[in-house]
C-alpha cells in the first residue's frame, strides 16, 4: 500500500464519520411533528434540578 492510497482512505473515512456525525445531531437536536427535541428535554431538567438544589439549599437548618 502506498502512501497515497492511505491518504485517500484516511480522508473518505473521515467524510463518512463526519456524515454520520451530522445525521446523529440533526436527530438529536431537530424536533419532529412538533415534539420537543432531546437537547430541549434536557435542558429543562438540568435547569428543574438546579432550580430544586438551590431551594434544598436555601432551607435554614
Amino acid at each position: 500500500m502506498t502512501g497515497t492510497s492511505r491518504n485517500r482512505q484516511s480522508g473518505q473515512s473521515m467524510t463518512e464519520y463526519l456524515a454520520a456525525m451530522l445525521v446523529v445531531m440533526m436527530m438529536v437536536g431537530v424536533s419532529f411533528a412538533g415534539d420537543v427535541s432531546v437537547i430541549d428535554v434536557f435542558l429543562n431538567s438540568v435547569h428543574s434540578a438546579f432550580d430544586n438544589l438551590s431551594g434544598f439549599l436555601s432551607i435554614p437548618l
